[in-house]
Formats: structure tokens, C-alpha cells, sequence
């Protein structure tokens, strides 16, 4: 039986995606990430297409009129169907490139507020890049199976994933989710708040500018002192391009309102908890995942607002990929989390079955 399990994971592997709205990560159970790259997608004129993943995001922001650079996610779902097939398609391709193989199964992880539509639309871009099967697990369960976070106890733990759109918290025991929260808030948002600060203050940087300078100088709670970081952009009030200085204070700023939404978010999923398993929280704690949880300061501030013990998760922008993973890999764990599993697989079931009855003779 090992042995035929063996042969089937070389030929039809079974593979973990986290099809994120900044990045996709690719994992596979005993292989670890086999790919992780930005969810991007460049096209030459309408329809050639040009590049996938990172070599498309240096061009966000450069690009001539005839290149366009499209991010096929947004807050976590996708928003163009076509560019999301040539997305799976390519990095399912790429990171499977290595050896011969059939048609592959996959986890694919879904915020906890994508609708049934918007999952419809996950598998049917799994579908087009050939996967043969399409396992849907919510991003937070993913992430925390991911973190090393033992969900199958009566012991409460809380994971908080912040992603590229999306930061979804849940409380889990006994293999369910007992309580969770989705807010679109996450990467892109802080980015687009930072690029905003700026542009009150007349002047104007790009995507690319504005989560570089979220990633060297963003912090949440106290500044820890760093260096201003010198940026180039464009001075609207001079009407000419410019270099200045930004400090840390005004990157802290503008991140503020968006950290406050994402605390505020995991106050109300400790209100909806049962008071044994708030207490269990007093000593499993909170787990950060996600790109997001490397925010400097964020799991000392989440901690300090929430009276909850905070830490960040190893590897935390693969730990969704990997639970998916992982999860895929242990068919007794993925039995287990079948009521929180395969919601779209269940209303297709019942959607085919009413369609077979009603076009039955």
C-alpha cells in the first residue's frame, strides 16, 4: 500500500496551493515549497502572454501601453478569470516541471469570505490548468496546521493570517473552527495607505515603492528608531520627478489605521469565543502567519491590546501552502476537517445531482 502511494504522489502528485492576492506558494508534502512567486501576470497587447509571477511584478509600474500587468486576485478572490488560468497553469507547470507526471490533485485555501461563486471560479482556473481535483480548505485552518499549531485537541488556539488581501482569524479545537472573522485588509491595503500618506503630502511613488518601504521601515506599536529611507517619486507640486527622505513615524502613520482594523478584528472573534476556550488562549496564544506577521512590532502589539500571548509562526508566508499540504497528505486529518472542507465540493454535488434529476427521462 506505501509502496502504491509512493508511485501515485511521483506520477500525480498531490500538491498544497496558496493562491494568495500578493503571492502563490506552491507545496508539496515531503518535497516542501516547491514555488513561491508574486500572483502576477503580464500581458504583450490583449492577448499574448508576456510573463507570470516575478519577472511580471518588476514591470508593475514600468511598463509601456502596450504591456499590462495584471494581479488576477484582489481582497483574497479572484477579479480576472482569464489571467487566474494562466496563473495556476503556468506555476502548477513550473513547479512541477522536474519530473514526468498525470494530472495533478490539489488543497487550494479560500478566505473565509469568498462566497460560493468566487470558489466556483478558484476550481474552474484549477480546472483549465489541468489539476484533476480540487480540495477547498479555509485559509486559517490551512495556516495553522501549517504553523505546527495542533488543531485536533479540545485545547483552543487562535491563528491570525495576514495576507496580501485578506487577514482572516479563527479559533480552532477539535479539528472545526469554532469562531472566525474575515476582513479585507491586509499587504495591499497597508500599501496603498502608505502611497496615499504620501500623495497628501504631494508627492507620488508606485506599488513597488510603497511595500518596499512598508517592508524596511513599517512597524506597529512603538517606532523602534530607525533611519529615514530615501525613495524616488514624483513631486506634483515641483511637476518633476524627485528623491526625499521618508521616516518611520510617517510610514507607522499611515499603517495605523489598517493595524487598528486588523486588532479590532481579532477582538471580535474573542468575543465570540466561549469563555473555556478564551482561558485556553491565555497559554496556547496567538499564531501570526502570513507576510503580514513580519511586521516589526505586530505580535508585541497584538499581545499588549489583547492580554493574549503573541507569536510569529516559522516561515510564516508559506505556513497556508504548506497546511494545505500537509493536510492533503494525512487522509485522516483531512477526514477530520471535512465540516470545514470542501464547502464548493458539496454544493457542487447537490447542484450536479439536481441537474441529473431534472434532465433525467
Amino acid at each position: 500500500m506505501a509502496l502504491v502511494r509512493s508511485v501515485r504522489s511521483t506520477f500525480s502528485p498531490e500538491i498544497g496551493i496558496d493562491l494568495g492576492t500578493a503571492n502563490t506558494v506552491i507545496y508539496e508534502r515531503g518535497s516542501g515549497v516547491l514555488l513561491c512567486e508574486p500572483s502576477v501576470v503580464a500581458y504583450d497587447g490583449d492577448d499574448s502572454v508576456m510573463s507570470v509571477g516575478r519577472a511580471a511584478k518588476e514591470m508593475d509600474g514600468r511598463a509601456p501601453g502596450r504591456i499590462r500587468v495584471v494581479r488576477p486576485l484582489r481582497g483574497g478572490t479572484i477579479s480576472d478569470f482569464r489571467a487566474a488560468h494562466v496563473l495556476i497553469r503556468t506555476l502548477v507547470d513550473r513547479a512541477l516541471n522536474a519530473r514526468p507526471r498525470l494530472i495533478p490533485r490539489i488543497v487550494a485555501c479560500v478566505p473565509g469570505c469568498a462566497t460560493d461563486i468566487e470558489c466556483k471560479a478558484v476550481e474552474e482556473s484549477a480546472r483549465a490548468a489541468g489539476v484533476r481535483a480540487t480540495t477547498f480548505l479555509p485559509q486559517a485552518v490551512a495556516a495553522a496546521v501549517g504553523a505546527g499549531v495542533d488543531i485536533t485537541t479540545t485545547q483552543g488556539r487562535m491563528v491570525v493570517d495576514i495576507g496580501g488581501g485578506t487577514t482572516e482569524i479563527a479559533v480552532l479545537a477539535l479539528s472545526g473552527v469554532v469562531a472566525m472573522e474575515s476582513i479585507k485588509v491586509g499587504g495591499d491595503y497597508l500599501d496603498n495607505a502608505i502611497a496615499a500618506r504620501l500623495h497628501a503630502e504631494h508627492f507620488r511613488i508606485g506599488p513597488l515603492t510603497a511595500e518596499a518601504l512598508k517592508i524596511k521601515l513599517g512597524f506597529a506599536g512603538r517606532p523602534p528608531g530607525r533611519a529615514p529611507a530615501r525613495i524616488s517619486g514624483f513631486d506634483i507640486v515641483a511637476g518633476a520627478p524627485r528623491s526625499r527622505e521618508v521616516s518611520e513615524t510617517l510610514v507607522g502613520e499611515a499603517m495605523a489605521e489598517g493595524i487598528d482594523r486588523i486588532v479590532r478584528a481579532v477582538w471580535a472573534v474573542l468575543e465570540q469565543t466561549p469563555p473555556d476556550l478564551s482561558a485556553d488562549l491565555l497559554e496556547g496564544g496567538i499564531t501570526l502567519t502570513g507576510g503580514g506577521a513580519q511586521i516589526t512590532g505586530l505580535a508585541g502589539e497584538l499581545a499588549l491590546r489583547t492580554n493574549v500571548p503573541t507569536v510569529v509562526a516559522p516561515e510564516p508566508l508559506v505556513c497556508v501552502a504548506r497546511g494545505a499540504g500537509e493536510v492533503l497528505g494525512s487522509p485522516t486529518l483531512l477526514e477530520r476537517l471535512g465540516p470545514s472542507a470542501d464547502r464548493l465540493s458539496r454544493w457542487y454535488q447537490s447542484l450536479r445531482i439536481g441537474m441529473r434529476e431534472s434532465y433525467s427521462p
